[in-house]
C-alpha cells in the first residue's frame, strides 16, 4: 500500500490510486486484528466517557461510524440508547453493525440524535464525511468525535498502516469540523485505546 502522503495545513492525506483501492485497503484491516481483549477494555473505557450524553432521553438514536465489531454500539445500548453501527467490513454474524460507508450513509435526512466516531483518521474525503454527518443528524443532534492525538501533540503518535488521513494536532481536526458549522460543547482527554480527545459538537444553523 502506498506510503505517499500529501500535506496541507497540518493535515496529511494518504494517496490512493482510486476510491476502490481505498475501500479494499480499509476492508482488509479486520483480518489483521484480534479484538477479543480490546473490545472488553474499550467498552469499559467508553462507558465512563459518555456521561455527558446521560441527559438525552432513553431510546435516543445513535449512529456509530467505523464501528467494526460493534463494541461502541453495545455500550450505547447498555445505556438505554437505540444504537447501530456501520463499517466497510463489519465481519460475519455482527448483530449491531451494518455494512456501510460513512462517505455515503444509507439513512434518511435528520433522523439521528447522536453520531459517534473514533474513525475520522480513516476518512478518504473528510468533507464528504462531515456532510453526511450533518445530513443524517437531527437539527438538535450531537456529533461525538474521539480524535487520536497527532504527530506533534503531547502524547501523540504517527499513523499506522491503515490510517488514510493524519494530522499534526487534534486542533487541526477540530477546526475542520467547525468549518462545517459545528460548535464544540465539551472537550475531554482520554488514554484508551489510544491517547486522544473526545469532542462533543452541536450543529450550527442548518
Amino acid at each position: 500500500m502506498s506510503e505517499t502522503w500529501d500535506q496541507t495545513d497540518g493535515i496529511r492525506q494518504r494517496q490512493y490510486r482510486s476510491y476502490q483501492e481505498y475501500c479494499e485497503h480499509q476492508v482488509s484491516k479486520l483480518a489483521t486484528l484480534d479484538l477479543s481483549r480490546y473490545s472488553a477494555q474499550f467498552r469499559s473505557a467508553l462507558a465512563k466517557r459518555i456521561d455527558a450524553l446521560s441527559a438525552l432521553p432513553r431510546g435516543s438514536t445513535v449512529l456509530c461510524l467505523g464501528a467494526r465489531n460493534g463494541a461502541e454500539c453495545e455500550v450505547f445500548i447498555e445505556n438505554g440508547f437505540f444504537a447501530v453501527g456501520i463499517d466497510l467490513n463489519p465481519g460475519p454474524n455482527n448483530q449491531t453493525v451494518l455494512t456501510g460507508d460513512f462517505h455515503h450513509l444509507q439513512f434518511a435526512d435528520g433522523t439521528v440524535d447522536v453520531v459517534f466516531s473514533n474513525a475520522l483518521d480513516h476518512a478518504f474525503d473528510f468533507k464528504k464525511v462531515m456532510g453526511e454527518i450533518r445530513r443524517v443528524l437531527k437539527p438538535t443532534g450531537l456529533f461525538v468525535a474521539e480524535i487520536v492525538r497527532g504527530s506533534k501533540d503531547e502524547d501523540g503518535r504517527e499513523p499506522g498502516a491503515y490510517e488514510s488521513v493524519w494530522w499534526d494536532h487534534v486542533d487541526e481536526v477540530v477546526t475542520r469540523i467547525q468549518k462545517h458549522e459545528f460548535r464544540m460543547l465539551k472537550r475531554t482527554r482520554f488514554s484508551y485505546p489510544w491517547n486522544g480527545d473526545q469532542c462533543i459538537f452541536e450543529q450550527g444553523n442548518r
